[in-house]
């Protein structure tokens, strides 16, 4: 099966950094929310691509949604903040999910914080490894994924791949599950899929 046109092109970008180095390079790979299992279907064709001959570039998948996970059971608050989240939908105070959702993004934010996590992860792989991050939705809206790949950058020398769930708004603005306000900071080349 021939690599989808955007696919390929992510894939050269991140084999040209490898080939020639300088920065790596930074992309989000934006698409709707309906799609993610064909974009999981997508890394792996990419994947594929990107390990095979003459490229030979490893790759690191990293579940955001793992670290998510990780994070919360290591702070021994997950069960108040379960308690919580439950008794706030069911009363519909969403002064209080709003609470609840800052927490979590508080938990994130403490060390290790979710940045160093993911380079933690990463760091089991060679040098030659491109990084993408799937998942990301488990962050929404407690964590943004703009703020994760700005903390990535100078961290972290290998190219990174954010698997982005949400819309495209104009030609720079992204738009969370299609649910948060469109945000216009991200400093990342935006790669849509195409239909």
């Amino acid at each position: 099966m021939p690599l989808r046109d955007e696919l390929r092109g992510i894939g050269e970008r991140i084999a040209a950094h490898f080939a020639s180095g300088g920065e790596p390079p930074f992309i989000v790979y934006q698409y709707l929310p309906s799609e993610e299992w064909r974009v999981r279907r997508d890394l792996g064709e990419l994947r594929r691509w990107l390990e095979a001959a003459p490229r030979g570039i490893g790759c690191a998948s990293v579940s955001l949604a793992e670290l998510f996970w990780e994070a919360l059971e290591e702070s021994a608050y997950l069960d108040e903040l379960i308690t919580q989240e439950r008794m706030a939908n069911a009363a519909s105070n969403g002064k209080a999910l709003r609470e609840v959702n800052a927490a979590v993004g508080e938990i994130l934010r403490e060390p290790p914080t979710l940045p160093d996590r993911v380079i933690a992860r990463v760091s089991e792989y060679d040098e030659r490894t491109a990084v993408f991050l799937y998942r990301a939705g488990a962050l929404y809206p407690s964590y943004r994924t703009s703020t994760l790949l700005d903390d990535l950058r100078g961290r972290l020398s290998r190219p990174v791949t954010l698997l982005y769930p949400g819309h495209l708004v104009g030609e720079y603005g992204l738009s969370f599950m299609g649910l948060a306000e469109r945000a216009y900071g991200y400093r990342a080349l935006i790669v849509p899929r195409e239909g």
